[in-house]
């Protein structure tokens, strides 16, 4: 198992479309920090996976003043951490990936849906079985159900997914893939439309009614959660329009040609953090519900489609997007200030990402997250990113496949020892994906490079390093 086809696994690969090497031979290159970004994301959402399942030092309840740092009855500083930067940009920046790599491995359709498919399914199944082997009672947590009765299952005594219902555990971490798979679906139309030509603007009109019917199933869904449908429906359908319309814009001849492409780049980020961070979707959102569903799905598909339209402007062949306010980068010091969140920890709804009841404090945090994603995609113009070693990726991809099960099982393993904390099982966690990262790619790589090497052809389009990872990208995904 090789770098490129596992991360092509998870959800479309970075591959951009083929270009020559210095001899001449048909190379294909990758935009690697998308690789890393993806692979640390995962890492840092397993980290909040682990710091609710109810273990100590991890974060419990709704409402906590900063000062877990110098608590000495439950430190957490990574805890901290996670919720003052991780979480405002974590998963909004992992579906920018996406988008991202779409761009890149874009053809006529999107590109590794049945994998995609067949990750969920295997991923639910393998939460199933863990649900199935514990007390499959959502109020049994690591931290107390040892020693009560009605929290001895099969294997288990608790349930690393405590105070969630009984179905939402079964899919756990697999939310992410399925609703990727819908979003890449969703998007056919603009991406078709951007990437190649395939589809004709009108169809867009199509996509508008698809989306919206999508998010205003959910607000009928929410009921008397969400006082005012009619208001919600309406400034979706404005802000779809408005998007997709300078979308449209971007391809220069459809742009007025003094007006930049960054600029309308910059529309769409604004255009982002209003609907994702404005739109009053409910006053107040205590849990998963129909209200939370369309505040995440709009949110995140809107992270997607920004990935998407950014990441076209740096694939060859296409107008290049020219810094404005990068010229003048200072200015982030301000930026970031002024969009920085609370280090307090506030659930505002849940931990996947909070739905703050002031207006102004939704659209703050969630500018802030735009403003990450946009200095991303900058940075990745100007400085080059070394390949994502094949052992992280391979580590990774396992990582956000079985950590359920690695979580399950490392808590028996350090329970009643000083390791039994969120912060040492999180660390034990990387460590084991890792070593299967390792051990499912070393042999691999290495029997892949003496193949190669048998080949006449070989020296001339490609070489291996000492661990056996291949320095020039010759193959990708689709």
């Amino acid at each position: 198992m090789d770098v490129e086809q596992h991360m092509e696994d998870v959800d479309s690969g970075f591959v951009q479309p083929p270009m020559q090497s210095k001899n001449g031979a048909p190379q294909k290159k990758r935009i690697h920090e998308l690789d890393w970004f993806r692979a640390l994301m995962v890492i840092l959402v397993v980290y909040a996976h682990i710091s609710r399942s109810g273990m100590r030092g991890g974060v419990h309840g709704n409402i906590e003043v900063d000062d877990r740092i110098y608590n000495l009855t439950d430190p957490s500083s990574m805890g901290v951490r996670w919720i003052s930067e991780v979480r405002q940009y974590c998963l909004p920046l992992l579906f920018f990936v996406s988008g991202a790599a779409s761009a890149c491995s874009w053809k006529q359709s999107p590109g590794g849906l049945v994998k995609i498919l067949l990750y969920t399914l295997f991923g639910v199944a393998l939460n199933s079985v863990l649900w199935l082997l514990g007390p499959q009672n959502p109020k049994c947590d690591p931290g107390t159900g040892y020693g009560r009765p009605e929290c001895q299952g099969l294997l288990f005594d608790f349930t690393i997914c405590p105070d969630s219902g009984r179905i939402f555990p079964l899919v756990f971490q697999m939310w992410y893939t399925a609703m990727l798979m819908a979003l890449m679906l969703l998007n056919w139309p603009l991406f078709a439309f951007l990437r190649n030509g395939t589809c004709h603007l009108a169809i867009l009109g199509l996509q508008v009614i698809a989306s919206v019917g999508l998010e205003s199933a959910f607000v009928v869904l929410a009921g008397s959660e969400i006082s005012n449908p009619a208001l919600i429906i309406g400034i979706m359908v404005v802000c779809e329009v408005v998007f997709l319309g300078l979308a449209v814009l971007t391809m220069p001849q459809y742009r007025p040609s003094r007006i930049p492409l960054r600029f309308i780049h910059y529309c769409l980020g604004a255009v982002t953090t209003v609907q994702f961070g404005c739109v009053p979707y409910a006053p107040v959102i205590e849990h998963i519900s129909g209200a939370f569903v369309v505040f995440i799905l709009t949110g995140f598909n809107k992270s997607f489609q920004l990935g998407f339209v950014l990441t076209v402007a740096r694939l060859p062949n296409q107008e290049e997007a020219l810094p404005i306010v990068s010229m003048y980068w200072p200015m982030m010091v301000i930026l970031r200030t002024m969009t920085a969140p609370s280090s307090n920890w506030y659930a505002a709804g849940n931990l996947t990402y909070p739905y703050y009841p002031r207006v102004l404090d939704r659209a703050d945090y969630v500018a802030g997250a735009v403003i990450f994603m946009f200095v991303v995609d900058r940075v990745g113009r100007a400085i080059e990113c070394q390949a994502l070693p094949s052992w992280l990726a391979n580590g990774a991809l396992l990582l956000y496949l079985i950590h359920p099960w690695l979580m399950a099982l490392l808590i028996l393993a350090v329970r009643g020892s000083m390791l039994e904390d969120t912060g040492s099982v999180w660390s034990l966690c990387l460590v084991a994906s890792a070593l299967l990262g390792y051990l499912t790619t070393r042999p691999w790589r290495l029997w892949r490079c003496r193949r190669h090497a048998s080949k006449a052809t070989f020296e001339s389009t490609s070489s291996c390093d000492s661990d056996g990872s291949s320095q020039e990208e010759s193959h990708g995904s689709a």
